[in-house]
């Protein structure tokens, strides 16, 4: 009975999530020129800005997803193996936008606790050193200023990412996409 009600929680929020806005990052191996190096150690910088404001003391959780391979092939980690999810060969906006929302709605049903937390700085800036190779999941709560409430999407990031130069960067910075709720 108590499978049966987390199964239905898990649907419902699945479908509430499919609707939801979303950023997504990934890396197209097409024009990777080298090979990743897994064992390398990467960094990571999130930023939330929104029109020229920066927001400070944001709360930011960071969950590692999936391993990646030297030949750029993703394996779930523990916490997400339970998911079902397939990572492998995804090409479309839609396809992304369905795993973010799948593993958002698998952290809470099944209360999965993020590997890494950060706080924004002055600069909005949430950064994350030594970090292993794969698939991360950003996520922050909404986010109240001014009278104003602010949403940031959550953000799947690919580390190490693809420079335009076709080889692999181990540091990398994203902007979070936001929006302001209406009142």
């Amino acid at each position: 009975m108590i499978n049966r009600k987390i199964g239905i929680i898990f649907v419902l929020l699945c479908l509430c999530f499919f609707l939801m806005p979303y950023q997504v990052m990934a890396a197209s191996t097409s024009d990777a020129v080298e090979p990743i190096i897994p064992e390398k150690e990467c960094s990571l910088t999130v930023s939330y800005c929104y029109a020229g404001t920066a927001f400070s003391g944001v709360e930011v959780k960071l969950y590692r997803i999936a391993e990646v391979s030297a030949d750029f092939s993703y394996t779930l980690t523990q916490n997400f193996e339970a998911s079902g999810l397939i990572i492998n060969g995804i090409r479309t906006a839609g396809e992304w936008n369905v795993v973010r929302s799948t593993l958002e709605a698998h952290i809470l049903a099944y209360n999965v606790a993020p590997e890494f937390t950060s706080v924004t700085n002055n600069d909005g800036q949430a950064s994350f050193g030594k970090l292993r190779t794969g698939m991360y999941l950003a996520i922050v709560s909404q986010v109240e200023q001014d009278d104003l409430h602010y949403q940031f999407d959550s953000a799947l990031i690919a580390l190490p990412g693809l420079g335009q130069d076709g080889r692999w960067q181990y540091q990398v910075s994203v902007n979070a996409k936001g929006e302001v709720l209406p009142p």
